[in-house]
C-alpha cells in the first residue's frame, strides 16, 4: 500500500474517486490520501502549530483527530458505490473516538469498512503517529444517501 507510480488500474481508479471527493476542509487541514484499496483508505495529516491544544503546546487538539477519523470514514465509503447511479453520498450519524495517547506528530489514519448495508455502514479508523504508535481509535456509523 504505497503511493507510487506502480498503481494498478483498479487502484488508480479508486484513488481518483477518493481524490475527486476531497473538499476545502480537507485542504485546510492538510489531509492527503496516501493509499487506497477496496474497502480501505489511508489518510495522512501533518502536525501544524495551529492544531495545538489550549493547555499543552505541541499536542494536537482532539477535534482535529476526530475530523481525520470522520474524513477517513467518508473516503472509504466513497469507494463502496463507485458505479451505483442512485448513490449521492454519506452522512455521519455517530462518531466515537477513544484517545489512547497524545498526538504530537504527523498522523496516519487507516480506515476500514467493518460492514456496509444498503442504507447504513460502519467504519473503524485507527490513527497512528509518526512512530507507528496507536494514538486513537474511531468508530463511525454512516447513513448512505440515495436518490
Amino acid at each position: 500500500m504505497t503511493n507510487d507510480s506502480t498503481d494498478t488500474s483498479d487502484e488508480a481508479r479508486l484513488r481518483a474517486l477518493v481524490d475527486q471527493h476531497t473538499n476545502r476542509f480537507w485542504n485546510h487541514l492538510g489531509i492527503v490520501v496516501d493509499a487506497v484499496e477496496e474497502g480501505f483508505v489511508r489518510l495522512r495529516l501533518p502536525m501544524q502549530p495551529e492544531f495545538g491544544t489550549f493547555r499543552r503546546e505541541g499536542v494536537m487538539h482532539g477535534g482535529v483527530v476526530a475530523s481525520l477519523i470522520d474524513s477517513g470514514a467518508s473516503a472509504v465509503l466513497t469507494l463502496q458505490s463507485p458505479d451505483e447511479p442512485l448513490w449521492t453520498g454519506t452522512v455521519s450519524t455517530d462518531l466515537s473516538v477513544s484517545f489512547l495517547a497524545a498526538a504530537t506528530s504527523e498522523l496516519v489514519a487507516d480506515a476500514r469498512v467493518v460492514r456496509a448495508g444498503r442504507r447504513m455502514a460502519w467504519v473503524q479508523v485507527d490513527v497512528r503517529d509518526a512512530s507507528g504508535a496507536l494514538v486513537a481509535v474511531g468508530r463511525v456509523t454512516v447513513a448512505i444517501r440515495r436518490e
